[in-house]
């Protein structure tokens, strides 16, 4: 065996021993599907829910995000709900229904009460929530920020957009290629389905400057929306490896919201895992930012 094969050899048995130093293991609550990291050492943290793209499943996702990696390294469980081709012939969450938008049912409610049921089997002391979701699954991420403030300690989006900023299939599809939304509108909206103004979560958003899936118009809407219901005051913008990075305080000085722009990569996850799909491994590393910022608050 060549000295060349025997590094590479190493590496690959290294890279398995590190995934799998928890357990992941799948499961079904009701009549969805799921999988379940464990850490080896779990701490008192909220649990993590990871909501993957279309056509993507839970395996998949993991794998692209390294996400049971950093939950490895700060304790965290990761709940990863699975959608069916039943419910959507493409795997994408239906954020864009309103039916699937509240925590008493649709969608929506079905991953909270999924959440719930985690939290509940394994006996964790902190209820609360951190929610991280790809394209569709940012979208719903928001959708469960809105819903379910009370629940929802923080939210990362990778290629998402401002609540309701499209209803229906086409309206969906209009938001997604950045036309007709209102980061006005959708703040309103998304603080009457929350009952509470302002909310009390952080927000981590990430965008690419080349994704052809959902425009780069999303990303301000987004921020507008967001600076406007965690009741931000001022942001300051710079750059952070490669990528522009901007930080919103509110009026205590606290970071509440921060937002990457990533500007060469198309719609995927940056820093990813090249061995899962929509995935840029040149770009900053999304989870391990987006953990240590959500997790800020809750330390």
């Amino acid at each position: 065996m060549s000295s060349r094969l025997i590094v590479l050899v190493l590496v690959l048995a290294a890279a398995t021993a590190a995934d799998a130093a928890g357990t992941f293991t799948s499961g079904r609550y009701e009549a969805r599907a799921y999988a379940l990291y464990v850490p080896s050492t779990p701490s008192d943290a909220p649990l993590v829910v990871a909501l993957h793209g279309c056509w993507q499943t839970p395996e998949d996702f993991a794998l692209g995000t390294r996400l049971n990696a950093g939950a490895e390294r700060r304790g965290l469980v990761v709940l990863y709900p699975a959608q069916g081709r039943r419910d959507n012939p493409y795997r994408c969450w239906n954020w864009f229904n309103p039916a699937d938008q509240g925590a008493g049912g649709g969608e929506a409610g079905a991953i909270l009460a999924m959440a719930r049921h985690v939290q509940s089997e394994r006996s964790m002391r902190d209820r609360r929530l951190i929610v991280l979701g790809f394209s569709a699954g940012g979208f719903m991420a928001v959708n469960l920020a809105c819903a379910a403030p009370q629940s929802v300690a923080g939210i990362g989006v990778m290629a998402g957009g401002a609540y309701r900023c499209g209803v229906g299939a086409s309206g969906a599809m209009q938001c997604m290629r950045g036309i007709g939304g209102d980061a006005s509108a959708s703040a309103e909206q998304c603080l009457t389905a929350a009952g509470a103004r302002p909310l009390a979560l952080r927000a981590s958003v990430w965008q690419g400057g080349a994704d052809a899936v959902v425009n780069v118009a999303n990303l301000s809407a987004l921020e507008t929306m967001l600076a406007r219901v965690l009741g931000t005051v001022d942001a300051a913008t710079d750059t952070v490896d490669g990528a522009v990075h901007s930080v919103h305080r509110d009026r205590r000085g606290t970071p509440r919201l921060e937002t990457w722009l990533v500007r060469a990569m198309g719609h995927a996850w940056s820093g990813g895992d090249p061995r899962g799909t929509h995935t840029y491994p040149e770009g900053p590393p999304a989870t391990e930012r987006m953990l240590d910022f959500l997790l800020a608050a809750s330390r």
